[in-house]
């Protein structure tokens, strides 16, 4: 009961600043989308998580929600009585108007039943997922928002599948699997993620942290099958992608990386970036963030059919102060081509929730404010606000502004039996000059992680 009144009180609280947060429109403010993938906005600048770093998650690990399942394996060898099995529930909203007045609209549910076994004589392990996506609501004539397979279909698909094999902080990884890379990475933005088949040797821990693999067939986030990499770039012919990056971090204070990866005949692309951060006051950190991307065509140059080159470089300079965080960013890409990302989310700072400022020419600025209300007395509750300005971006050879506002709220528990219980609010404009009317997005979505065993 003390449970439900707290939820109560919050949703008391969180309906006004929904409404407030709507008010924001005038204001300009903004943040890297990429990183809302994965979780509500940090609360400090210590919080905040590159793309690389994203790259090494720390481990996750939650008390089961059944202990009595969890005694009876105990006596088993750790292979078995070390699995973890959650289950993992989402349920999605969205609803996007475009410019040329097109309605994408749907409400899905689903999720992901997760299994990963202990160790086998700490060397072996095997992990599962399979994910599913079905239909509630979603109308044939609203197609388009991705939470489902085209035609408004549900699916269900063996996502993960892999062994693995372990020696110290080595750890080699084989068949279906799921990458974080800046340009190979889940995208874990509508109802399942990407994922690859593929093959990956790394070290995920300690100051000097790597990998380098070899992917040959990905799964989209609505698909229910694998298909060749080339494939997504629409090329017909069978292409893999080779792919290697290295993270160093010699303390919380700075890192470096570099990652890369090339598709025969298609495309190679050379991502950096790195970081510095300390305090500025008792109560005031600043931390400012670089990064640069380089991509090219190479071999056969299936994708123009003629060669190219581009470039993107972006800068960062973030602040926190009591729960309150506020970014600023400048970006420009080179003028030849747009930065393309055909494997995963855009890994920009300037990338929001309707587009990526990555257009061939385009200069793009942002600011984000983004405030956790624990320090409040309201716990689990977080809101961000975004914005963004491109200028003279490449359309169609015409050259054009652009701007977006995102506004999201995340009511995230992190206790109790409803720990990781996950509402999130989003809306977003976004308007190109030159079109009629403002694309608006607005979405829904409730996520909940059970964990079984």
């Amino acid at each position: 009961m003390r449970r439900l009144s707290t939820v109560a009180r919050h949703a008391r609280i969180a309906l006004p600043l929904v409404a407030a947060l709507g008010l924001l429109a005038a204001s300009p403010v903004a943040a890297q989308e990429r990183e809302l993938e994965q979780g509500p906005a940090a609360a400090s600048i210590y919080e905040i998580e590159s793309p690389l770093e994203q790259a090494y998650p720390e481990p996750h690990v939650r008390t089961p929600l059944f202990p009595s399942i969890q005694k009876r394996i105990e006596p088993l060898p750790p292979f078995f009585s070390d699995s973890k099995l959650y289950l993992r529930y989402r349920t999605y909203y969205f609803r996007r108007d475009r410019t040329n007045r097109l309605v994408s609209e749907a409400w899905a549910m689903g999720g992901s039943l997760y299994y990963h076994s202990g160790w086998l004589k700490e060397r072996f392990a095997v992990e599962l997922e399979t994910f599913t996506s079905q239909p509630v609501n979603a109308s044939d004539s609203r197609d388009g928002t991705l939470l489902l397979r085209p035609g408004q279909k549900g699916y269900t698909v063996l996502g993960v599948a892999n062994a693995k094999l372990r020696h110290g902080d080595f750890t080699l990884t084989g068949f279906r699997q799921k990458l974080d890379l800046p340009y190979l990475n889940q995208q874990d933005n509508r109802m399942t993620p990407n994922t690859f088949e593929a093959v990956k040797f790394a070290k995920e821990r300690g100051s000097l942290r790597f990998s380098a693999g070899y992917a040959w067939r990905f799964k989209g986030r609505n698909d229910d099958d694998f298909d060749p990499l080339s494939n997504r770039a629409g090329v017909s012919q069978d292409r893999g992608a080779a792919f290697a990056d290295v993270l160093w971090s010699p303390g919380e204070a700075l890192h470096a990386g570099v990652s890369a990866f090339v598709v025969p005949d298609l495309l190679a692309t050379v991502y950096a970036e790195t970081h510095y951060s300390m305090p500025l006051t008792d109560a005031v950190d600043f931390r400012i963030d670089a990064q640069f991307t380089h991509q090219q065509s190479v071999g056969d140059e299936l994708i123009a059919g003629s060669s190219f080159e581009t470039w993107n470089l972006g800068l960062r300079g973030a602040a926190s102060w009591l729960g309150a965080v506020a970014r600023l960013a400048f970006a420009v890409t080179d003028d030849d081509r747009r930065i393309e990302n055909f494997y995963g989310s855009n890994p920009t700072y300037i990338s929001l929730m309707q587009r990526s400022y990555t257009r061939a020419g385009e200069k793009a600025a942002l600011i984000s404010l983004s405030y956790d209300l624990s320090r409040l007395g309201v716990e689990d509750l977080s809101a961000v606000a975004n914005f963004a300005q491109g200028w003279n971006g490449k359309v169609a050879g015409e050259r054009r502004d652009s701007r977006e506002l995102d506004v999201t709220v995340d009511y995230r528990i992190g206790r109790g039996s409803l720990k990781s219980l996950w509402l999130r609010l989003r809306g977003s404009w976004h308007h190109d000059q030159g079109t009629p009317k403002t694309a608006t997005d607005f979405r829904v979505i409730l996520r909940y992680e059970l964990p079984v065993i």
